[in-house]
């Protein structure tokens, strides 16, 4: 579904973001991207929706695809058009609207018949927006403005959603809910999910496939379950040990950690 080979970003003359990082996000998968701050996440969004112009950012090599057509020469709108919706960090939503004014905005290039279809799907994955649906959004809690946030990127209908960061600042119990959103989204509605996070341990949880950047380049990809499992993401993503050297010598995966740490890519 979605392809990203050799992209490279650069933002204004010297600051190289992104460094031919490639990967696949195929159809009906959730795939996350972790990484501390500064490690690329943000950026490959950008790359991805053709936002990166509006941050003094520009594609310099590889190419973006999707459904097996190049996108990375579209313009936002266009990418919108293709049903790639973003889930932007920080929620954004528009606070002196209401929750259905919200949520009627996201689907506005809809048919109206398909839009009230989309807005009682939503209803029913969110039953809490629904109760406060009249409620100017702005008074919504955090988890609250997340939901519809999300609720109002689904209106489109993407076939694709790009979610930034959507736990952040969220309490513990509510980022649970977050993760156990992002996998109804999948099964029930059938989208395929870029899922951008920080929180390694919900993220791996919910999704069927991960990477990892490290300072612009792609230091790891695989499995999820099996990143979950290896002692070294663990060590460095997850809290496991308590600290100090992990001994990898038994993890299938050190091979390409231990590679990527030489490389300066790896904390520790």
């Amino acid at each position: 579904m979605l392809s990203i080979k050799d992209v490279s970003v650069r933002y204004g003359r010297s600051v190289d973001a992104l460094r031919n990082v490639s990967f696949d996000v195929p159809e009906g998968e959730v795939v996350s991207v972790l990484g501390g701050n500064g490690a690329g996440k943000t950026t490959l969004l950008r790359a991805i929706s053709a936002t990166l112009k509006l941050h003094r950012g520009a594609l310099t090599s590889g190419q973006i695809s999707f459904d097996g057509k190049r996108i990375d020469k579209l313009d936002p709108a266009r990418i919108v058009e293709q049903q790639v919706i973003q889930v932007p960090e920080g929620r954004q939503v528009f606070a002196r609207m209401s929750v259905d004014e919200n949520l009627r905005a996201g689907g506005l290039t809809a048919d109206p018949k398909r839009r009230s279809v989309a807005r009682d799907r939503i209803y029913e994955l969110f039953p809490r927006l629904e109760e406060r649906s009249k409620q100017p959004a702005g008074l919504l809690s955090g988890g609250e403005q997340q939901m519809l946030a999300i609720g109002r990127a689904m209106m489109c209908e993407p076939k694709l959603l790009l979610m930034d960061e959507p736990s952040l600042g969220l309490a513990p119990q509510l980022i649970a809910r977050i993760g156990q959103i992002v996998q109804q989204i999948n099964s029930e509605f059938g989208t395929a999910i870029l899922l951008i996070e920080q929180n390694a341990s919900m993220a791996l949880r919910v999704s069927h496939r991960a990477v990892v950047l490290e300072v612009g380049e792609l230091a790891l990809e695989g499995n999820a379950a099996e990143l979950a499992e290896s002692d070294e993401v663990q060590a460095l993503y997850l809290g496991g040990h308590g600290g100090g050297t992990t001994d990898t010598s038994d993890d299938p995966l050190a091979p390409k950690i231990n590679r990527h740490r030489k490389l300066g890519l790896w904390a520790g």
